[in-house]
């Protein structure tokens, strides 16, 4: 019975440990390289915006047009998905805009 009791306290106390250990801060530059995302160039985004998508669209169908595309690689496509907030875009240059581009 006593076992049982140890390893319920043992067990409380490793999972109390665990919540209590925060999340690795992202707070350097390189936070975009870290999480695999990279930043495109934005003549390339706008060539690619003005050509590939139909307008207006929303977030979804941008994302899937430069899902599409060989011109971005896996870690500029993850960079869009991360940093495009929802939304309607009348105009490349309102993606762009929003982008930050």
């Amino acid at each position: 019975m006593k076992t049982i009791a140890y390893l319920t306290i043992a067990g409380c106390l490793s999972l109390a440990a665990c919540a209590q250990t925060p999340p690795p801060a992202a707070s350097s530059p390189n936070q975009a390289s870290q999480s695999g995302a990279a930043k495109p160039e934005a003549s390339a985004t706008k060539l690619h915006l003005e050509q590939h998508v139909k307008y207006p669209a929303n977030r979804k169908e941008i994302l899937a047009a430069c899902a599409d595309t060989p011109e971005f690689t896996a870690a500029q496509k993850a960079w869009f998905e991360q940093n495009l907030p929802e939304g309607n875009y009348p105009s490349p240059s309102a993606v762009m805009a929003a982008l930050k581009l």
